[in-house]
């Protein structure tokens, strides 16, 4: 970020009243105290927990060359202070000048299911033909996209950003923002319904970001969502991508699973195809691939770069994630779960599988409001179709789910160790183990426990 406190001062009030504040250049933005360093500006953000107000003294103390406010503090009068109505909002109208006066291309992508996978695979790529900076993991809400943003030189060739909404007037606050070149928005499903309502509402909100492109931008959208679809078409012409029909112009599928865990994928872009191999083996990949495909090869790159860069990818931690170890295979998609994800995730596992045991290790899925019971509920008719071998269960909801599993084994759990203890009653001597649930159930402990046990089993077999 390259900005003066003047400019920051005017943005935010209209002028600027700080001595020799267009000499001063911000070295960087905080909204945390403690973070706080010399040349920095310190944002008051009230939380539920907090108030940023109470460490106002800490921030000049540790070095801030000023401090924004939204509630008067007669004892810093004689500080660098800017008062504001609304630190959050103040925080977005100083990204959104940085944005402008970037050079960089920006491309926001949404959606309700791999927004971050999506973003790091699409970053990876583009860094093959230009330097490219990225929001951190999934820092994409009023505080988290901004903050990203304004950590960029302004020197990049692309800023790749994902947008994450939960309630109708996020997308609204975000877009702005962002002012994307490119939009991407690559799924939809019953995720945020606590605060979204209905997947109608999901679809045009998500949508809605379309609406904030610049004049030559570009709208890019999966084709396979219909309502997802149909909101698009309302706003723009987007682009379409497919995962599911092999005509689209852009479209992607797992042709196999490799032993590894990894899997072999085909990318189309017009009438050229690629093979690539992905450190995934999950099938719904293939709509996180053939968005990256669209992307990348809209803003000018050739397939054949596109398919190598992808076969270098790293995706993010807990995002379906293969773990082998002997005959047994640990499926680490514990990160997050809204029905979407899980009924994929669900029938990605056993077409692993196939006729090896399965076991899935589930948790609750969050925030769906008063559509949660009915979602859990179909979660259990999701087991009882998909018959594994056992279910473990973590989470309040667990009697939704066993009311519908038909007599499918549900075990519920609330600590590893019990997890653990049921496994091995199953006398299992191989499997493939499924570890999914919303972020709060901590589905990855679950994990980490039969990881460790096993890679123990087999440390001592070496012995």
């Amino acid at each position: 970020m390259k900005l003066t406190l003047c400019e920051l001062e005017e943005q935010l009030m209209g002028s600027s009243d700080l001595p020799s504040a267009a000499d001063i250049e911000i070295a960087a933005v905080r909204i945390d105290s403690r973070l706080v360093k010399k040349g920095d500006v310190f944002f008051c953000i009230e939380g539920e927990n907090f108030d940023g107000h109470n460490f106002v003294q800490q921030a000049f103390d540790a070095g801030a060359v000023a401090v924004v406010v939204s509630q008067f503090m007669p004892e810093f009068e004689d500080k660098p202070t800017i008062m504001v109505k609304d630190t959050v909002q103040a925080l977005g109208r100083v990204a959104a000048y940085w944005r402008m006066k970037s050079h960089a291309r920006m491309i926001a992508v949404t959606g309700s299911a791999g927004k971050t996978t999506v973003k790091e695979m699409l970053a990876h790529v583009l860094s093959g033909s230009g330097s490219v900076h990225k929001n951190f993991m999934n820092l994409n809400n009023q505080l988290g996209l901004p903050l990203s943003m304004l950590e960029a030189t302004g020197e990049e060739t692309y800023w790749v950003m994902e947008l994450g909404i939960s309630l109708p007037h996020d997308m609204g606050e975000l877009g702005p923002i962002a002012q994307p070149d490119m939009a991407i928005v690559h799924n939809i499903g019953p995720a945020h319904l606590e605060g979204l309502g209905s997947l109608e509402n999901v679809a045009d909100q998500k949508s809605s970001l379309f609406k904030y492109i610049r004049p030559e931008g570009v709208a890019l959208c999966c084709k396979d969502h219909e309502l997802l679809w149909e909101a698009a078409n309302k706003i723009s012409k987007p682009v379409p991508f497919s995962s599911q029909d092999e005509n689209a112009e852009y479209y992607s599928t797992l042709l196999h699973t490799l032993p590894d865990g990894s899997g072999r994928f085909l990318i189309k872009a017009g009438e050229e195809t690629a093979e690539v191999i992905l450190p995934t083996c999950g099938s719904h990949f293939a709509e996180n691939a053939a968005a990256v495909t669209c992307a990348a090869h809209q803003l000018g790159m050739e397939l054949t770069e596109i398919a190598e860069r992808l076969a270098t990818v790293e995706l993010p931690k807990q995002r379906f994630h293969c773990h082998t170890h002997g005959k047994w295979t640990l499926i680490d998609d514990s990160y997050n779960a809204n029905p979407l994800s899980m009924n994929r995730a669900i029938d990605t596992a056993k077409r692993i599988a196939d006729d090896r045991p399965l076991v899935l290790v589930l948790g609750d899925m969050l925030e769906l409001g008063e559509e949660a019971g009915c979602a859990h509920c179909d979660l259990g008719s999701k087991i009882a179709e998909t018959k594994p071998d056992a279910t473990f269960y973590h989470g309040k909801h667990y009697s939704e789910v066993a009311s519908q599993t038909n007599g499918s084994t549900l075990v519920p759990v609330k600590q590893p160790i019990e997890f653990l203890n049921g496994i091995h009653e199953l006398g299992l001597s191989d499997a493939v183990v499924l570890f999914k649930g919303s972020r709060s159930c901590h589905m990855e402990d679950y994990f980490y426990a039969l990881n460790n046990d096993i890679n123990g089993e087999n440390e001592g077999d070496k012995a």
